[in-house]
């Protein structure tokens, strides 16, 4: 298919996403529903409330490059319901639990997801995946984080916080303690004492070197991409010129019309 006639495709209002990309929106969606409702039956809870606050940020980022890469912006916005994604990536306030509810928001690109796979064949499907194994990798290593540190947080605070000269004893701490750890950082601030909870900071570590290498492979397999297909490259710049000219065209075609008007009514 040629430059021109990518660019004589009709547009659209919302930017797609990959298909890889899409379930992993949709998996967070539904796992951000289950923490929203943690918030609501355990409001005392923080580690709810953090976790919220680290999926938000996740929705916030894909708000913010759906509404960049949107062919109409506005359409996107109002009336693909690009601000109920928006509304969606608000964290939820502590001592106000019915923000949790914002969550539910996000119930609106959940529908276009699911949409969009079922129009998705799925051979189709899993030969994206095959082309871009990095990057599914990465995407599931993302989510497997979410609920190892959810799962670890609410499971270190039980088993620590009975124990003689525990230092994990609120829930802040142990939200603090999965997190760092997770990450390979190993602060020291806050180590288990039990048997179990030493052995669920070595789960936690282990999948944190995995995670690390996986980003490694990923930003690998991209520079070496590119270092391989410099053609693409060309291409991508051959189509945002092209766009730019169908653009000038279409401003000097305006400008054409309104100088025509302003003759005739002279």
């Amino acid at each position: 298919m040629s430059v021109e006639d990518r660019n004589e495709k009709p547009k659209g209002v919302v930017y797609h996403h990959s298909a890889v990309y899409n379930l992993f929106i949709l998996i967070l969606t539904i796992f951000s529903l289950i923490i929203a409702a943690g918030i609501i039956i355990w409001p005392q809870n923080v580690i709810f409330w953090w976790v919220d606050f680290l999926i938000c940020v996740v929705f916030t980022l894909d708000f913010m490059i759906s509404f960049w890469r949107a062919p109409s912006r506005t359409n996107y916005f109002i009336l693909k319901g690009g601000w109920l994604d928006l509304l969606g990536a608000i964290p939820s306030v502590p001592g106000l639990t019915w923000t949790a509810l914002f969550r539910l928001a996000r119930l609106n690109r959940a529908v276009r997801i699911s949409k969009h796979l079922r129009g998705k064949d799925r051979v189709e499907f899993i030969y994206e995946a095959r082309q871009a194994p990095a990057k599914m990798t990465l995407l599931t290593m993302i989510i497997t984080a979410f609920v190892l540190v959810t799962a670890a947080s609410l499971l270190i605070l039980r088993l620590e916080r009975g124990a003689a000269e525990a230092s994990i004893k609120t829930g802040r701490d142990a939200f603090w303690w999965a997190l760092v750890t997770i990450t390979t950082v190993g602060y020291g601030d806050y180590v288990p004492v039990t048997f179990f909870g030493r052995v669920l900071a070595i789960v936690l570590m282990t999948f944190g070197i995995g995670i690390f290498a996986v980003l490694t492979s990923f930003v690998a397999a991209r520079v070496v991409n590119l270092q391989r297909d410099p053609d693409k490259i060309i291409e991508i710049v051959q189509e945002e010129n092209a766009a730019i000219r169908a653009e000038l065209a279409e401003l000097k075609e305006l400008i054409q019309n309104q100088e025509n008007t302003d003759g005739e009514s002279v």
